[in-house]
């Protein structure tokens, strides 16, 4: 559930910078279909954005460390998988967050009261009388001003107004333009993202322009006198009470839509703005981006089977101590099962990879000292440990051969020498039948 509020959080977060550039840059111009437009796409958009995952090819295997078998007593070493056992701490410490009990409730109720606004409009009609114009409805009832959902348009029984005409032509455009579509998504996307104060500014914003767009249609190819128009505007106004899903000749933006229709058409040539917010929208992505495409191993190792000396010398390696049940080196009297062997070495002798591979893990470990493990293919892994130092880090491609550190004493240790240990499947083997 917590991977569900966080995706809330990031679609959340694209969609207010989306609406934020949009009332910077393109809020005032009369590019009203466009502008439309661009509103629209901004949830698909902040959706899309925020699941979106990137293709980069990585290592996903685990990285496992062993525990630190040279101070237990008559046990096998064991392999800690790093990444089951931080995800086992993670569920481990959590609980229910009452976050989201409260987002629960909200969009319970935002839900609820939009089902309730679509119940209430289909009893109105259906207690109605219906009159079909063309693909138009028009139903009177009783309402106390004019709006259109879908292709009803609801019209007060006793109105008596004598530019009911225009009251109309203007809810029929509504119908024609699908605003009431534009509506339903917008309350939809509200019930999941209520929580964020601008989608209901963001309401606002389609509305205006869905008054805008008509209004100017209007103005533009009816033969209505504008300040007729603008006075039958204020008239209609003065006592609305009005619903988020309809489409009102009153919406309350007067002063904005006189100004906007009194507004000299915007120059077509800053259409070209528009662009500005796709750079906007390309860093977006990368910045939700998650890299999950796997780069097997096998692409780039030839040589995946350890077969030389961990110990770059001439001479003949000198091993303290072997694979099996060994003398415990601290504990008297006690003996311990050893899953690799120890090779004298002095501090800063040169130590190599015994196979191609990849460097799962280069890191101090406790009692291990300075460890690095790599994983090769065909289910082989090699282990270093007690080193001085590293000459390679994580995720770095390494060859047969290859300087890949140096011996030290570092870690739980009576003396300088290098702890070799191979894996193969998940279970340790002989070091010494791998070394020819």
């Amino acid at each position: 559930m917590n991977s569900f509020i966080f995706f809330l959080c990031k679609v959340s977060i694209v969609f207010t910078l989306l609406y934020i550039i949009y009332r910077l840059l393109f809020n005032n111009h009369t590019f009203y279909q466009l502008n439309r437009i661009v509103l629209l796409l901004f949830i698909p958009l902040s959706i899309y954005t925020a699941t979106l995952k990137a293709v980069i090819p990585i290592e996903t295997k685990s990285i496992e460390i062993p525990s630190f078998s040279e101070i237990g007593t008559k046990t096998v070493a064991t392999f800690l998988n790093i990444e089951q056992s931080t995800n086992t701490k993670i569920k481990s410490t959590k609980s229910e967050s009452p976050i989201l009990y409260i987002y629960i409730l909200g969009s319970l109720f935002f839900l609820f009261s939009f089902i309730k606004s679509l119940l209430k409009l289909y009893q109105l009609k259906r207690n109605s009388t219906s009159i079909k114009k063309g693909k138009y409805s028009l139903i009177y009832s009783n309402v106390t001003q004019t709006f259109s959902c879908f292709n009803w348009i609801f019209l007060p029984t006793s109105d008596n107004n004598k530019d009911k005409h225009i009251i109309i032509e203007h809810e029929k455009k509504h119908v024609d333009y699908l605003h009431t579509f534009d509506l339903l998504l917008t309350e939809l996307f509200i019930v999941v993202f209520w929580f964020n104060p601008f989608v209901y500014l963001y309401r606002k914003s389609l509305k205006s322009i869905h008054e805008y767009q008509v209004d100017n249609e209007l103005l533009t190819h009816q033969n209505i006198n504008k300040i007729d128009y603008l006075n039958l505007l204020k008239r209609e106004i003065e006592n609305s009470i009005q619903t988020n899903l309809y489409s009102y000749f009153g919406h309350p933006t007067i002063k904005k839509r006189i100004k906007m229709i009194a507004k000299s058409k915007s120059n077509t040539m800053l259409k070209i703005k528009y662009l500005a917010i796709l750079p906007v929208i390309f860093l977006l992505m990368v910045s939700f981006t998650k890299a999950t495409t796997i780069l097997p191993i096998k692409k780039v190792v030839y040589s995946s089977k350890p077969s030389i000396s961990p110990i770059k010398s001439d001479s003949k390696i000198d091993i303290t101590a072997q694979f099996g049940l060994n003398k415990h080196p601290f504990l008297k009297n006690t003996t311990r099962q050893h899953n690799g062997i120890d090779i004298r070495a002095a501090v800063g002798t040169t130590i190599v990879a015994t196979a191609d591979g990849v460097i799962a893990s280069a890191s101090s470990e406790g009692n291990w000292g300075n460890l690095l493990i790599i994983k090769h293919e065909n289910g082989f892994e090699t282990l270093y440990a007690h080193l001085n130092s590293f000459n390679c880090k994580k995720g770095q491609v390494v060859k047969k051969g290859e300087v890949i550190g140096y011996s030290g004493e570092t870690g739980k240790v009576k003396g300088p020498h290098l702890h070799y240990a191979i894996k193969l499947n998940n279970e340790f083997v002989n070091p010494i039948d791998y070394i020819k």
